[in-house]
């Protein structure tokens, strides 16, 4: 546990600088266009000054597509943006691998319309569910043993997990999830923090070394289902040395 207390408050400490002065930040959207930035232009655009997605019932997703930033990518980093989301389910992609046709896979910080998923700890193309809102985890390779006991053959990964609040605990400070809303992804070495308006939501630690990914790219998700909307703004990042 004092590796979880250490962790928290660690996250505690960025959570309340988010609202003090960036000098150290860098933005990644010029509130103009889409430069640096890669995805479907049927779903990604700039509209009223911030970076807008958005499908409808006549211009559905089969799979899930990401407007990808592709100037650089990133290793350790604190990286904050604004966004809403009306209608469905998106995120932030990082230290994520670039697959054909506007696909990422690599970690996730979730993000959707309701009270839910919000803040957790995902792989996009990869292990997937790790650490919900409310959880801390360690991330542990598969083994042999881990693999016989998976009688359904789904286990992608083994989850040590500590919960340190509960779903309704973790979301209590969210009145209107479709509103606007602040978020921090902090990504150092294999730890990985994920904060909401300055709560923290889940933080982990990967030690599955197959898997774990040192860096990669940015992109922001927009998930199939039904009709939806999602805006950005206010991207910025700041690496960590």
């Amino acid at each position: 546990m004092k590796s979880l207390a250490v962790l928290l408050a660690l996250a505690f400490a960025s959570a309340v600088s988010v609202a003090a002065a960036e000098p150290e930040f860098q933005p990644l959207f010029n509130g103009k266009d889409l430069t640096g930035w890669e995805g479907k232009p049927e779903y990604f655009s700039v509209k009223d000054g911030v970076i807008h997605a958005e499908t409808t019932a006549a211009n559905p997703l089969k799979k899930n597509t990401f407007l990808i930033y592709t100037a650089r990518e990133f290793g350790d980093f604190e990286l904050r943006f604004d966004y809403k989301c009306v209608g469905g389910n998106s995120g932030m992609q990082y230290r994520s691998e670039r697959l054909p046709d506007f696909v990422l896979k690599g970690y996730q910080s979730d993000f959707e319309n309701t009270n839910r998923f919000t803040g957790m700890f995902f792989e996009e193309n990869g292990r997937m569910f790790m650490a919900y809102p409310g959880e801390y985890v360690t991330v542990k390779p598969l083994t042999d043993a881990d693999k016989a006991q998976d009688k359904r053959g789904k286990a992608r990964a083994k989850l040590d997990k500590v919960k340190f609040a509960t779903t309704e605990e973790s979301f209590s400070h969210i009145k209107d999830a479709t509103a606007w809303h602040s978020m921090t992804i902090i990504a150092r070495g294999n730890t990985f923090v994920h904060i909401l308006d300055g709560r923290v939501m889940s933080v982990a630690v990967d030690e599955d070394a197959k898997n774990f990914r040192k860096a990669g790219l940015l992109g922001l998700q927009v998930h199939q289902g039904p009709p939806m909307t999602v805006d950005l703004k206010n991207v910025r990042i700041r690496e960590l040395k």
